[in-house]
């Protein structure tokens, strides 16, 4: 329980980081017509670093969570229900095996859209708006007045053309919204109250990727030949 109460506390932080950025860089950019537009570009690459942060911090509390949903509906549930607790069930073998060789319950990419639905995709547009603003109010006093035509030149950055950079962000957000369609796992349920067989299923898929790389090197880990709780090593 301590470990899942951390990691989700872990996860809000790149949040708050990213928040607080893109307050500051939104006033910070409309605040002076001399301050380019481009920091709040470069403040789109740092929210997204901010981003994968939180997405792999996900997987961590995904696979605590799911421990702990199988205790609460398994253990305790059935300690209040029935005042006892069944030996060698099928859930206590599974968390475990799990325990002793851990793996990731969800994806990279799953993890990447559900932050991305959950926050970020709030936080992105909000940068668009700031971006689209910026270039509307404060035109670049080199250029010609921003109209119909113009309005894509004022974009430009450096020796970057603007309609290149245009494309670039554009182009980005096509990605973001399609992470946000996609990336969806076999359930978009949040682990606190996915229901009893759907954490089951998660324990037991084979597409699990193990946590440590030494796992993924072969190394031998526990199995179990009488029962679930016996340390025999092979």
């Amino acid at each position: 329980m301590d470990r899942v109460s951390m990691w989700r506390n872990r996860i809000d932080i790149p949040t708050n980081w990213a928040v607080v950025t893109s307050g500051t860089a939104a006033s910070f950019v409309l605040s002076d017509p001399n301050h380019s537009h481009t920091v709040l570009l470069l403040v789109m690459l740092l929210t997204c670093s901010f981003w994968f942060i939180e997405a792999r911090r996900y997987r961590y509390y995904d696979l605590w969570g799911g421990w702990l949903r199988l205790l609460e509906s398994d253990y305790y549930g059935t300690i209040l229900q029935e005042n006892r607790v069944a030996l060698s069930q099928i859930w206590q073998q599974l968390v475990v095996r799990d325990m002793h060789y851990p793996h990731y319950k969800t994806t990279f990419l799953e993890s990447l859209g559900r932050r991305l639905r959950n926050n970020y995709l709030a936080i992105f547009l909000f940068l668009l708006l700031a971006w689209l603003l910026k270039l509307t109010i404060h035109p670049r006093p080199d250029l010609p007045p921003i109209d119909a035509v113009t309005w894509i030149n004022h974009a430009s950055v450096a020796l970057i053309p603007g309609p290149w950079v245009t494309g670039a962000v554009v182009a980005f957000y096509i990605v973001l919204f399609l992470i946000a369609l996609f990336a969806r796992g076999s359930s978009d349920t949040v682990v606190e109250v996915l229901p009893y067989n759907k954490v089951l299923q998660k324990l037991a898929l084979p597409s699990q990727k193990p946590v440590s790389d030494r796992m993924r090197a072969g190394v031998p880990r526990r199995t179990y030949d009488r029962a679930p709780w016996d340390n025999t090593i092979d």
